[in-house]
């Protein structure tokens, strides 16, 4: 359950894998096409990646190039929504449970709500991630 958790409630704690650190390198190189790292910069980034544990650290490490890494807004977003689900969940799952003990099944009730905030979850988490996948950066000219 850890694992299917951790990158809704601490995105920046996600160890960084290959495929991470590839799509970095290929933002950082993008930048430097467009003008909008040097290629020194981008070395010394590139080393930077390549030491980089966490995608926390990776944020970091891609600050100043526009679209290389997910705002952090939408990280708190994500983490924020992913709390009040898992709580609503719990709670209301609870709430069933106790009432059905009690001789008031009416179905499950609580799936309706913890639907729809998962897929605002599902949402926030698909737009994170596809920060972290995609390998090239749009620079406004």
């Amino acid at each position: 359950m850890n694992t299917i958790l951790e990158p809704l409630l601490t995105p920046d704690q996600v160890q960084l894998t290959d495929t991470d650190r590839r799509a970095a390198i290929s933002k950082l190189d993008s930048a430097v096409r467009q003008a909008a790292l040097t290629p020194s910069q981008a070395s010394d980034r590139q080393d930077q990646v390549l030491a980089a544990r966490t995608r926390g650290e990776l944020r970091s490490i891609l600050s100043g190039v526009a679209n290389a890494a997910p705002p952090r807004g939408l990280t708190v977003a994500l983490q924020a929504f992913t709390g009040v689900w898992l709580v609503a969940c719990v709670v209301q799952f609870v709430v069933w449970l106790t009432l059905a003990v009690f001789g008031h099944f009416d179905g499950p009730w609580w799936l309706w709500s913890d639907l729809g905030l998962g897929a605002i979850v599902a949402i926030l988490w698909w737009t994170n991630e596809s920060y972290h996948r995609k390998s090239d950066v749009l620079v406004a000219p």
